[in-house]
């Protein structure tokens, strides 16, 4: 059984893709390189540390 296409609805969820995309990439561009957080476990870790040992940032 063919399913109806509704390209109206596909061309708002692309254009909204698109508006996500380009406040990703503009976010992305605005932080520092030294900011950004590459690697999900040390991420975790840093976050972990922020979380559960707060006063070891004071």
């Amino acid at each position: 059984m063919p399913t109806a296409v509704n390209y109206a609805l596909l061309e708002v969820a692309l254009t909204a893709f698109e508006a996500v995309n380009k406040l990703l990439t503009t976010a992305q561009i605005a932080l520092s390189p030294e900011n950004q957080f590459r690697d999900t476990r040390e991420t975790a870790a840093t976050l972990d540390c922020f979380t559960y040992y707060p006063s070891r940032q004071e």
